[in-house]
């Protein structure tokens, strides 16, 4: 459930990311996102309504800020990045490679195994992704700056994922999900300051601005607190890769919530690319690890 929620929330994250980008420079949109996921974070810490672990070790400082340096720092920086430059469905089928890479780096990193069903599950959902998305207008155009930046962002997170998979045993999720909401608040309020220079003047009209504003506290509350949450418990219930295959549940996501919120077509190929990709979620799912994996050949 934690990971399907998680699908549900990035699923809008694209929408929301790319109407603030609207607005504000990347640096300075990702710095009032992670500012109100920290302010929210420690409202909650002080009336407390979550439990944070401070008395942390040496050791675990070290791993939290290096689960950090990959999400949110990396991720979000190139997710932004890249989204400047190519469209948000463009985005959607390079975000479709994250199970791969996580079923790869889980193999080496964390030693988990891969059966020939599951590894084929993940090319039946990657399928689905690619059609749904050449369908409704495909590659031409693709900006190479877009694509490798939102390539960068499918490693960070790969990276995030699979040592979450490895520090969900010796932290909370809520305590990592505070650290990270700390270091990403701090880390873009400073590059915002550094490399965008926003002045009060903007800030405040910024802070005025109801669409803005509107996306910004979606991307606080649901996208940056709410996904890592989610992302981190997850990962201490199920394998770094099955976490991982429930993002190929975001377009379908996407496209249900333009059908039903704005009244957008739903057309043959919705249908076809949403079957392809529940269908390999499904079949990933329930595919065991009794067969032979690709890490004993």
């Amino acid at each position: 459930m934690a990971a399907f929620l998680n699908a549900v929330f990035i699923g809008l994250t694209f929408l929301f990311t790319k109407q603030s980008l609207a607005f504000a420079a990347p640096f300075t949109t990702l710095a009032f996102r992670f500012v109100f996921s920290f302010v929210v974070m420690a409202v909650l810490l002080k009336f407390r309504l979550i439990n944070v672990n401070f008395g942390l070790k040496q050791g675990q400082l070290k791993d939290l800020l290096f689960l950090s340096v990959f999400q949110p720092v990396l991720f979000f920086s190139f997710q932004a990045l890249g989204l400047l430059h190519i469209s948000s469905s463009e985005a959607g089928v390079i975000n479709a490679l994250i199970p791969i890479f996580v079923g790869i780096f889980g193999m080496f990193i964390l030693g988990e195994t891969l059966t020939f069903k599951q590894f084929f599950s993940f090319f039946v959902s990657v399928a689905g992704i690619f059609y749904l998305f050449m369908m409704k207008g495909g590659p031409d155009g693709f900006s190479p700056a877009g694509v490798a930046f939102t390539l960068l962002s499918v490693f960070s997170t790969s990276i995030y994922i699979v040592t979450g998979r490895k520090l969900s045993k010796s932290f909370d999720p809520m305590t990592l999900t505070f650290g990270m909401m700390a270091n990403g608040a701090l880390v873009f309020l400073l590059l915002a300051l550094g490399l965008e220079h926003p002045t009060l003047q903007v800030s405040l009209s910024l802070l005025q601005n109801p669409e803005f504003m509107f996306g910004i506290l979606y991307l606080s509350l649901f996208t940056s607190v709410g996904t890592s949450f989610l992302t981190i418990y997850s990962l201490g219930e199920l394998e770094a890769s099955k976490s991982a295959v429930f993002m190929n549940l975001c377009p379908v996501i996407a496209v249900a919530a333009g059908v039903l919120v704005l009244h957008e077509e739903f057309r043959y190929y919705h249908l076809v690319g949403s079957f392809l990709i529940i269908a390999g979620v499904v079949f990933f799912s329930y595919s065991g690890n009794r067969e032979k994996s690709f890490s004993e050949q």
